[in-house]
């Protein structure tokens, strides 16, 4: 840490504030970076992505301010809250890239539905960043009662987390050896969206599994919550700020726009694929949903007939 450390009322511990500064810099590029891709690319997709860095940048900021205002308590609830939520919202990225991955190489080789995967998985983060949300806020409390729940559901958030992320890298892997088998040198183009989800996945999961043994190995006193963990500041970057930074970097590096088409649909095989909407929920009814419609490369229907593919031809339309 830097020498200018100062030892404030809200922590019981030597705090570094040129760190948090450097960490909110750091980001503030990264975040620049991605906003200047996703604009080239046109990738508004990405958003998840964009939201998590936007949230590291917020953390860090926050994070400074509540070392130079010494007794505010805003700065830490919003610090503590935005560093925790942040990197759901960059596992929620990699489940809609992953997503589109399936939906160009072919959701055939996917062991589920791809149509569907984007939806479950964003919607389990989603339910994990509202419960870390709701743990970090309690943390600053002075009440023994309410600090100890509010660890109680980071732990529990973040264990469901970590659970529903190795599911996600589970079927990704799958989807990689079963695409690279049916399509073999044709999909070697993308291959480099594969090591991003793999190496982001695994940044991901190593700041997860740090926050659980920080939160889990918490001391809870009459004062307060003490911990190794806790007391000292450089766990925060090195297993919590570095790795995400990673993580980011890997996803600018080599961005998904520049591999995927633009276009929602589009397959590798110069096909489309676009689900028709559903007249109904599709959960509770009665009414199954329809299935996708394929295109070719000029955008007219295909269908199977006699175990070959012809295209739909419209008729003409006549007024009466």
């Amino acid at each position: 840490m830097s020498s200018d450390d100062a030892n404030l009322p809200n922590y019981d511990y030597k705090v570094s504030t040129a760190a948090p500064l450097a960490f909110a810099a750091i980001y503030g590029v990264c975040l620049l970076i991605h906003l200047t891709q996703a604009f080239y690319h046109r990738t508004p997709w990405i958003w998840a992505f964009l939201i998590g860095v936007m949230l590291e940048v917020l953390g860090f900021i926050t994070r400074y301010i509540s070392i130079k205002q010494l007794y505010t308590l805003w700065p830490i609830i919003v610090s503590q809250v935005a560093l925790i939520v942040a990197p759901a919202f960059l596992a929620a990225g990699c489940y809609s890239c992953s997503g589109r991955l399936m939906s160009y190489l072919g959701g055939q080789y996917s062991p589920m539905n791809h149509h569907f995967i984007t939806k479950i998985f964003v919607v389990a983060d989603f339910f994990s960043i509202f419960s870390q949300a709701i743990g970090g806020s309690l943390l600053s409390s002075t009440d023994p009662n309410t600090l100890r729940a509010g660890f109680n559901i980071l732990i529990a958030a973040l264990a469901f987390q970590v659970l529903m992320f190795s599911g996600f890298i589970v079927v990704t892997v799958m989807f990689d050896i079963r695409s690279r088998r049916g399509l073999g040198e044709q999909r070697k183009a993308v291959q480099p969206i594969f090591n991003v989800l793999y190496l982001s996945s695994a940044m991901i999961v190593i700041r997860s599994i740090y926050r659980l043994i920080e939160f889990a190995s918490v001391k809870f006193t009459p004062t307060g919550a003490s911990g190794y963990t806790l007391n000292h500041e450089w766990l925060l970057y090195v297993w919590d700020a570095l790795p995400i930074i990673i993580a980011v970097l890997t996803i600018s590096v080599a961005h998904p726009g520049r591999y995927l088409p633009q276009k929602k649909g589009e397959r590798i095989d110069g096909t489309f694929e676009e689900p028709q909407p559903s007249r109904v929920c599709g959960c509770c009814c009665i009414y199954k949903r329809p299935r996708p419609i394929k295109y070719d490369a000029t955008g007219m229907p295909m269908h199977k007939f006699n175990s070959s593919t012809v295209p739909i031809v419209s008729q003409p339309q006549y007024n009466v």
